[in-house]
């Protein structure tokens, strides 16, 4: 039904309608609830997937690698391509 809705709105709305009706979709309970629900998923994910190069790290003995993508956020993004997480 969304994808209808905006299928639909970017075929006769032009910019600034389509903008009118972004904040207001936003400013909606449901519109909230949404939102709310794509961080908290976002949000386990990434908890996902730090808990598993963290075993992995700690499987492969490289417990000083922990500490490292703890305080590294560059080195661990590193890392997650490495181990393909």
């Amino acid at each position: 039904m969304e994808a209808i809705l905006y299928v639909l709105a970017s075929k006769f709305l032009d910019n600034e309608e389509l903008e009118a009706i972004k904040e207001a979709i936003t400013m909606t309970k449901l519109g909230q609830m949404i939102w709310d629900d794509a961080i908290e998923k976002g949000r386990r994910e990434a908890a996902e997937r730090y808990s598993r190069l963290i075993l992995i790290l700690n499987k492969e003995n490289k417990n000083d690698l922990i500490i490292k993508i703890a305080s590294d956020p560059e080195y661990r993004e590193t890392l997650y391509k490495k181990y393909g997480i």
